[in-house]
C-alpha cells in the first residue's frame, strides 16, 4: 500500500517553477526527498516513519510554497542551461542530476527550522483510520463477498487530539435499507462471517439499527492500550447490483460517509465473475452528495479493477466507486424475489391495504346481517303525525339520535297544550341576551289545560316551573330534564342489549360494532406514524394519508348506515317522513286532491312543535304568514308565549318559529352544557455516498 500513499501525497500543490524543470524533476521526486529527510529528523524526536508519512500531507502545501521560493533563482539558471535538452537525450541524466542537487540543497535549507512545518513533527494522538482497504468479490448469483482491512491508531487523547473514541475497539455500521428513486425502500442482506484483530478472532457485539446492522468489535471489560490495530471484517450482502437495460453495475460506498474518524488512505479492489469485462468505471470522494473526484481507478485485468483516493479523508468523507460490465454474466433477482422485497421493505403498503380491506369487509358483512333496513315504502304526504307520537318521538325516530331541538319542541308542545307558559325578555342594554322563563300557566279566564299522557314529555313538566334559560348560562335543572327526555326516548324506541323497551323498540344503532372499526383505524394511524417516522418517504407518506382518509370515510359511512329499523319502525318512519313533507311543502295545490286540513291558527300551533322536532319550522310558519299577520293586526297573541315590552312592536308572530327553534334550541343547548373543567391555557452522474454498502463507524 506504500505506493498508494505516494500517489496520494503527490496530488495537489506542485514544487517546480517552470515547464522546463518539470521535464527533469517531478513532484514525486520532491515528496520522496522531503520525506526521506523528514523521517531522519522525526526519528530524533521519537516519531516513526509511518507517523511522518501520515502527517506529511498536512504540511505539504507549506513545503510547496517554500520550495518555489528557494528554487526560483537556481532553477532559472538551470532552465537557461538545459532548455534545449530533451527527455532521452545524451545530456538528460546530467541535467536531471543538476536539478536534483539544487532541490536537495533547498530541502536542507528548509529543514534548518523544522518546527516551521507544523504538524509534521507533532505526534497526533487522535484516534483515526490509517488505512481502509476493501476487497470485494462479486458472484454470478449477485452475492457480494467483502473483506474490509481497517488499520486504526488508538491515541491517548492528549496534545489537542480531535477525539479519543476508541476505548475497547471500533464500531462498524452497515446499512441494509435504501430509498430508491421511485420513493420505495429496498432491503439488502447482511451476513457477518468473521471479525479479526491483528490476525486473530476478536469478540464482537451485533446490534440491529432501524436501517441496518451495527458491529461493536472488542470486549466490554477490556480497554485497548495506545497503538496501532489491524482489523478485518468479512461479510456477505445481496441485492447491491443495479441491472440497467444495457449493462449491469456495481455502485458501492467503500467506507461510507458515517465515520467519525479521518482516514489517511482509502482504497478497494473489485473482482467480477469469470467472463466479465469491465468497460465503464468512475469514482467520487467527499461528503454525502459530493461529486468531487479526488480518486483514481486502474484496471488490473478484464474483470478486476483497483480504486484509491488521492488525498486524506476527513471525518464524514468517503470514497464511492462504480464499475459496469456487459449483461449476461450476472443473474438478476426474479420477479418473486423483487415482490417479496417490495412487500417486506415497504410493509406499510400491504398492512394498510389489509387493514382497509378488513375494515370494509367487516362493516359490509355486519351491515348486511345487522344494519340493513327493511325496504322503504312509498312516501306520500301525511296530514297528521303517527297516533300517540309526541313531537320528540317523531324527531328522535326520524334521525335516530337526540338533539336539544327535541327538548325545545317538547317545551313548546307543553305550552301549546296549556301545560306551560313561556315568557321571553331581553336582559342587558349593551349586549342584550334573550332570557326564557318557564312558568305555570294561569288558568283563570283561560282555556283549561289539556290532559296529556304521563310519558309524552319524558319528565314531569311541573319540574321546569320557575326555571330560566339564557344563552351562555348553565342551568343544572334543565340539564337534568334534558337528560331525562333523552333517556325516555331511548327507553321507548332504541333496542339495547339487556334492556326492555317501555313502548316498542323500533330501531337499533349497532354502535358496538363501530368500536372494532375504530380500533382498526387507530391501529392503522399508529403503524403509519411509526413506519413513516423511521423510514420517511414522501410517496409512502402520501399513500398512508390516502389510505387513512379512505378508512375514515368507511368508518363515517357505516357509522351512518349501521343503525337499522324494525319492520314497524320503518313503517312509522315512512309515516313521519310523509308528515314532514306536508309540514315543509309550501304549494297548497299539491294537496288539493288529498283533502288536507283547513289552515287555521289552531292548526299552526298544534303542529309547530312537530315542525321544530322535524327541523322544518320556518317552512311551516311561512305557510301561515298572511294569516298570522292579519291575526296579529287584530290583536292576536298566543296565550302561552309572552314577550316583554323591550322587544318592541316590531316583534311579530312571524318571529315565533325562529325565536323558538333557533333561540330557544340554542339556549337549551347552552344551558345544558356544563363549563369546562380545564384550568385554561393557550455514469458520471453519481456522488459520494450514492451507492450501496458504506455506512460508517467509530469507536467504543
Amino acid at each position: 500500500m506504500g505506493w498508494l500513499l505516494t500517489t496520494s501525497v503527490c496530488a495537489g500543490a506542485q514544487f517546480a517553477n517552470s515547464e522546463i524543470s518539470d521535464r527533469f524533476i517531478s513532484a514525486a521526486d520532491f515528496d520522496s526527498m522531503i520525506l526521506e529527510k523528514a523521517i531522519i529528523i522525526g526519528a530524533k524526536r521519537s516519531l516513526s516513519a509511518e507517523e511522518i508519512r501520515m502527517n506529511y500531507p498536512k504540511s505539504r502545501s507549506r513545503f510547496s510554497e517554500l520550495m518555489q521560493a528557494l528554487l526560483q533563482n537556481p532553477y532559472t539558471h538551470l532552465d537557461n542551461n538545459y532548455s534545449e535538452t530533451s527527455v532521452g537525450s545524451s545530456g538528460f541524466q546530467k541535467a536531471r542530476q543538476a536539478y536534483l542537487s539544487a532541490a536537495a540543497e533547498a530541502i536542507e535549507r528548509a529543514f534548518e527550522y523544522p518546527d516551521n512545518f507544523y504538524p509534521l513533527f507533532i505526534k497526533d494522538n487522535s484516534d483515526r483510520i490509517l488505512s481502509f482497504h476493501s476487497e470485494i468479490r462479486i458472484e454470478k448469483d449477485g452475492t457480494i463477498k467483502v473483506s474490509e482491512f481497517i488499520s486504526v491508531y488508538n491515541g491517548n487523547g492528549s496534545n489537542g487530539s480531535v477525539n479519543d473514541d476508541i476505548q475497547r475497539g471500533i464500531v462498524r455500521d452497515f446499512p441494509t435499507r435504501y430509498l430508491k428513486p421511485d420513493g420505495l425502500w429496498t432491503r439488502t442482506g447482511f451476513h457477518l462471517n468473521a471479525v479479526l484483530k491483528n490476525g486473530a478472532p476478536e469478540p464482537y457485539i451485533s446490534e440491529a439499527l432501524y436501517n441496518g446492522s451495527r458491529i461493536m468489535i472488542g470486549r466490554k471489560d477490556l480497554l485497548l492500550p495506545e497503538g496501532k490495530y489491524d482489523y478485518r471484517i468479512d461479510y456477505e450482502t445481496r441485492r447491491q447490483l443495479i441491472f440497467h437495460p444495457d449493462k449491469d453495475e456495481f455502485y458501492w460506498n467503500v467506507n461510507g460517509n458515517g465515520w467519525v474518524f479521518s482516514a489517511d488512505s482509502i482504497s478497494c479492489s473489485i473482482l467480477f465473475p469469470d467472463q466479465s469485462r469491465i468497460f465503464e468505471w468512475n469514482c467520487y470522494t467527499g461528503i454525502q452528495g459530493s461529486t468531487e473526484k479526488e480518486c483514481s481507478g486502474m484496471l488490473e485485468n478484464d474483470r478486476s479493477i483497483l480504486f484509491w483516493g488521492k488525498r486524506r479523508f476527513e471525518s464524514r468523507e468517503g470514497l464511492t466507486v462504480a464499475a459496469s460490465i456487459k449483461k449476461g454474466v450476472l443473474l438478476p433477482p426474479g420477479k418473486a424475489d423483487n415482490f417479496i422485497d417490495l412487500v417486506l421493505s415497504n410493509y406499510i403498503i400491504p398492512v394498510l391495504l389489509l387493514l382497509f380491506s378488513g375494515l370494509f369487509l367487516f362493516y359490509y358483512r355486519t351491515w348486511k346481517r345487522r344494519g340493513r333496513d327493511p325496504l322503504k315504502g312509498t312516501i306520500y304526504p301525511q296530514f297528521e303525525p303517527p297516533p300517540a307520537f309526541s313531537p320528540a318521538d317523531t324527531g328522535y325516530l326520524l334521525e335516530q339520535q337526540f338533539g336539544s331541538h327535541l327538548f325545545a319542541a317538547t317545551l313548546v308542545d307543553a305550552a301549546v297544550h296549556r301545560q306551560l307558559e313561556i315568557d321571553v325578555n331581553k336582559k342587558g342594554k349593551i349586549f342584550p341576551v334573550t332570557e326564557y322563563r318557564f312558568n305555570k300557566p294561569e288558568l283563570e279566564g283561560k282555556k283549561e289545560t289539556q290532559n296529556m299522557p304521563a310519558d309524552r314529555y319524558g319528565f314531569n313538566i311541573e319540574d321546569i316551573y320557575g326555571e330560566t334559560a339564557s344563552k351562555g348560562t348553565y342551568n343544572s335543572k334543565l340539564k337534568t330534564l334534558n337528560t331525562k327526555l333523552e333517556e325516555s326516548l331511548k327507553s321507548r324506541f332504541l333496542i339495547r342489549s339487556g334492556r326492555k323497551n317501555s313502548f316498542k323498540g323500533m330501531f337499533v344503532l349497532n354502535k358496538g360494532y363501530l368500536w372494532l372499526g375504530a380500533a382498526i383505524l387507530v391501529l392503522a394511524i399508529i403503524l403509519a406514524f411509526i413506519f413513516n417516522t423511521a423510514y420517511f418517504s414522501l410517496p409512502l407518506v402520501y399513500f398512508s394519508i390516502m389510505m387513512i382518509i379512505l378508512m375514515i370515510i368507511v368508518q363515517l359511512v357505516f357509522s351512518r348506515i349501521m343503525s337499522a329499523y324494525t319492520e314497524e319502525g320503518r313503517n312509522i318512519t315512512d309515516h313521519i317522513e310523509g308528515f314532514r313533507i306536508y309540514l315543509k311543502e309550501a304549494e297548497q295545490n299539491i294537496y288539493n286532491q288529498l283533502t288536507p286540513p283547513e289552515k287555521t291558527l289552531d292548526l299552526f300551533e298544534k303542529y309547530l312543535p312537530y315542525a321544530i322536532a322535524l327541523k322544518v319550522e320556518n317552512e311551516w310558519a311561512s305557510k301561515f304568514d298572511k294569516m298570522l299577520q292579519d291575526a296579529i293586526a287584530g290583536g292576536y297573541k298566543p296565550a302561552y308565549f309572552h314577550t316583554g315590552s323591550n322587544f318592541g312592536r316590531s316583534f311579530t308572530m312571524s318571529d315565533l318559529s325562529k325565536s323558538i327553534s333557533s333561540g330557544l334550541t340554542g339556549t337549551i343547548s347552552s344551558a345544558s352544557t356544563p363549563p369546562s373543567s380545564s384550568s385554561g391555557g393557550s455514469g458520471g452522474g453519481g456522488s459520494s455516498g450514492g451507492g450501496g454498502g458504506g455506512g460508517g463507524g467509530g469507536g467504543w
